[in-house]
């Protein structure tokens, strides 16, 4: 479906079918406040909230990365990891931000390599570099999601139904995504998770730090231990979120920022440059998703993030909330790739592309949409066309020389876009 807007009275509420927004040659938006595209849709609307609150691109992402380990945690989630492209227009700095996954302590004793959790530390690191608002502000709106609870959205239950059976060797996990009757939760219904949001909570009050090295370390290691892994607190003292310089190239009047090869899981540019590239036309992995926000300001953040597998390993420490993903190299790891992409304009420094994905054949699939958006230039016509060669990605796309944006969460998927105008 594609819509033309001009103001957010008309974007559907959450429950609705995925919405893909285009402004046509007659209808183009002549500003706007912030440009918002993800794969599941409340927390989509938490990243707006965030905007409608003087947040910048930074808040909205690391509120919509949290917002996600709540709200689809097949894909993302505390014990999960992931990597950024964040451009910030006032400084004119474009770089990536890598918190990808990186195992824990492997003593023979393990039932199950588990990654270190890294989303934590790495949302925070994003936001201090370059948020507006507070970190608590950030990350309440997840906190109260899994406190009160939230719908079930179409997302989730289609990984629920597809790929829920790794739960069932955790009776913790099980719990978690079942009704009262025990049933696995479906599309509508309501679902709470205390746990989770006591230990968002914590990161809320405390920061990112009191899981790696203040009052949690102790408690997560005998709750790893519990759940048949081995993360020791060195292990969780010692990870730390790396700034990394992203790799780039011209394209035209813009210049193309991506993930370096040794971080992304391969080389976006050599692909890019096999023109057109060729997705494959399997099916798209689940267990990793992606999201795109742009602010007023023209700055810009495009993140992947992965659960390592669908539901991570299945396994939910005792008191966490949360699941654990695998260790890259550990058996049940699916090879996932990362591919965010920000294209800036080189005459006045604003953000006039980008997309993410994540999962199998990511890279290829965003460096497809890529080539048809950035070098052939055929951003207000070819939506339909993005959505059949690019699978589940998400786009912002502005006009070089005109007013207006196509901002679109991929068709095949279950996600959600947003435009925010200044009336808003």
């Amino acid at each position: 479906m594609t819509a033309s807007l001009a103001s957010c009275e008309g974007v559907p509420q959450v429950g609705l079918p995925p919405i893909h927004l285009q402004f046509g040659m007659g209808d183009r938006a002549p500003s706007y406040a912030g440009l918002i595209a993800a794969d599941e849709a409340e927390a989509a609307l938490v990243a707006r909230n965030i905007m409608r609150a003087g947040g910048n691109a930074t808040d909205a992402a690391v509120a919509l990365g949290f917002a996600l380990s709540v709200t689809l945690p097949s894909s993302a989630g505390l014990g999960g990891s992931g990597a950024c492209v964040v451009h910030d227009a006032v400084t004119g700095t474009t770089e990536a931000l890598d918190f990808t996954p990186r195992p824990g302590t492997d003593e023979g004793a393990a039932r199950y390599r588990a990654a270190i959790p890294a989303l934590p530390r790495g949302l925070f690191a994003l936001h201090a570099k370059y948020a507006k608002l507070p970190w608590a502000q950030d990350v309440a709106p997840a906190e109260n999601l899994a406190r009160f609870g939230t719908k079930v959205s179409r997302a989730l239950a289609q990984d629920l139904a597809a790929d829920g059976g790794v739960l069932v060797n955790d009776r913790i996990a099980l719990t978690a995504f079942m009704t009262p009757r025990r049933q696995v939760l479906q599309a509508g219904e309501t679902i709470k998770q205390a746990d989770l949001a006591t230990m968002l909570g914590r990161l809320r009050a405390h920061g990112a730090g009191d899981l790696y090295a203040e009052a949690l370390v102790d408690e997560m290691v005998d709750a790893f231990a519990a759940a048949g892994s081995v993360i020791t607190g060195e292990d969780l003292r010692s990870y730390v979120p790396r700034w990394v310089v992203a790799a780039g190239m011209d394209e035209g009047p813009t210049r193309l920022f991506v993930l370096p090869a040794d971080v992304g899981g391969g080389d976006f540019l050599k692909t890019l440059a096999a023109r057109p590239p060729r997705p494959s036309d399997k099916a798209v992995a689940a267990g990793a998703t992606s999201f795109v926000v742009a602010d007023t300001e023209g700055g810009a953040v495009a993140c992947a993030l992965s659960m390592g597998a669908p539901f991570g390993l299945g396994i939910m420490p005792p008191a966490t909330g949360f699941l654990l993903a695998p260790a890259p190299d550990a058996p049940g790891a699916h090879p996932q790739g990362l591919a965010p992409v920000i294209a800036v304009h080189h005459a006045d420094n604003r953000m006039v592309f980008a997309a993410a994905a994540a999962g199998a054949d990511a890279i290829a699939r965003t460096a497809a949409l890529t080539h048809a958006a950035v070098v052939e230039r055929r951003v207000g016509s070819s939506a339909r066309e993005f959505d059949r060669r690019s699978g589940l990605v998400n786009m912002l796309a502005c006009d070089l020389h005109e007013p207006g944006c196509l901002v679109q969460s991929d068709q095949s998927g279950a996600g959600y876009a947003v435009v925010l105008t200044p009336k808003d």
